[in-house]
């Protein structure tokens, strides 16, 4: 069944992006007009980013942006994460990569988003590996700083079915983030975020031993502020927590303080790296991480 889910969103995703340019060819050749597709796939070529703000990535800190990516835009992120933990005398350490995400702009204001990511986790007991289930997504920008009004967005979360038996719930997860920001100066922003999913949408540090078999839900909150150091470099300190209900045994809390630096090569292509630690019990011992965003 998972390998029919597989086969049938990679063909989907294909037939979408050659939609445009078979109907162009076919358009050209009987002397029609060009269809909205082949419009908006030349849209998707042609736009040029280069006036645009700087990139923004959603990918290192837990806080997402309030930015979308903007019309016709297409943007890339990916990295790579280190998290480990020792409690009663046993340790394990997670991998986690390519955590690819693909944006693409489909107003100013509405992006489309999907993500897929890898985990490896090694313990004294056992070793888990395979893929998270897929998660796709739109992110809505609904509000621009006015006061005390934040600059604010909603992302309207999902889940496929698609990962490792390890990872995955085997159902359709939901899932709901308002990220709201202030700035406070021209160099420094206030900005946090609000969310739950169904199951964590799968996420791998809160699955249980049997996840397809056990419902949930996580609650999250984040606080953050960052600064802009240099014309090329900013940086951020991050608080957040998840709370989980629901849960056969006992539910998880963990909070964590993170900081992260981003390095601008240009307007569309950014690195970064962070590192953080938990500040309870249920919290990962210490995690790093190293990625990047490619706009274009």
């Amino acid at each position: 069944m998972k390998g029919t889910a597989n086969v049938c969103i990679y063909a989907s995703i294909l037939l979408v992006v050659s939609m445009p340019y078979t109907e162009e060819v076919t358009a050209q050749q009987k002397g029609l007009p060009p269809s909205f597709l082949s419009r908006f796939s030349e849209t998707l070529r042609s736009t040029g980013t280069t006036e645009r703000e700087r990139i923004e990535t959603d990918r290192h800190d837990f806080t997402q942006s309030t930015k979308t990516v903007g019309r016709g835009v297409f943007q890339i992120e990916g990295g790579y994460s280190f998290l480990c933990r020792s409690e009663g005398g046993e340790t394990e350490h997670s991998h986690t990569a390519p955590e690819m995400m693909l944006r693409l702009g489909i107003t100013e204001r509405m992006e489309f988003r999907i993500r897929y990511n890898d985990v490896w986790r090694f313990s004294d007991t056992e070793d888990l590996s395979g893929s998270e289930d897929l998660r796709w997504s739109f992110k809505f920008r609904t509000t621009n700083q006015q006061g005390w009004i934040p600059e604010s967005a909603l992302e309207v979360r999902f889940t496929a079915p698609t990962g490792a038996p390890d990872w995955s719930t085997e159902q359709v997860n939901f899932g709901l983030d308002y990220i709201y920001g202030w700035r406070l100066s021209k160099f420094v922003e206030l900005y946090g975020s609000t969310g739950f999913a169904t199951n964590g949408l799968a996420e791998f540090a809160f699955l249980p031993e049997d996840p397809a078999n056990e419902d949930f839900m996580l609650y999250t909150q984040s606080i953050a502020i960052g600064a802009e150091l240099t014309e090329k470099v900013t940086a951020y300190g991050e608080f957040f927590g998840l709370f989980t209900d629901g849960f056969e045994y006992d539910d998880q809390s963990p909070v964590y303080f993170n900081i992260g630096v981003d390095y601008y090569f240009s307007n569309n292509c950014v690195v970064d790296v962070r590192v953080g630690n938990g500040l309870n019990h249920d919290a990962d011992d210490f995690f790093c991480g190293v990625g990047g965003g490619w706009r274009f």
